[in-house]
């Protein structure tokens, strides 16, 4: 079965650059699944350059799909 796989970064990189709380890609992640996405897929930056840890640990709570999870491979991440 095709499966949908939707990435938020870039929904973050734009609240990045504007400087503020919006785009919030949180709200984009639940309106991702509730149009199908059977995964939702950020990646974590070293720097946290666009997809912030607030930003994980929202995802992590109030999605109800699966979460894809991309990181560098650094004590930090996955310890």
């Amino acid at each position: 079965m095709v499966e949908l796989g939707v990435n938020i970064d870039h929904v973050a990189t734009l609240r990045q650059a504007r400087g503020g709380i919006e785009p919030e890609p949180i709200q984009a992640a639940a309106i991702a699944e509730q149009n199908g996405a059977d995964q939702i897929t950020v990646h974590l930056r070293e720097d946290r350059r666009h997809i912030q840890l607030r930003d994980l640990k929202l995802l992590r709570s109030t999605i109800q799909t699966r979460l894809n999870l991309e990181m560098a491979a650094i004590t930090e991440m996955v310890a």
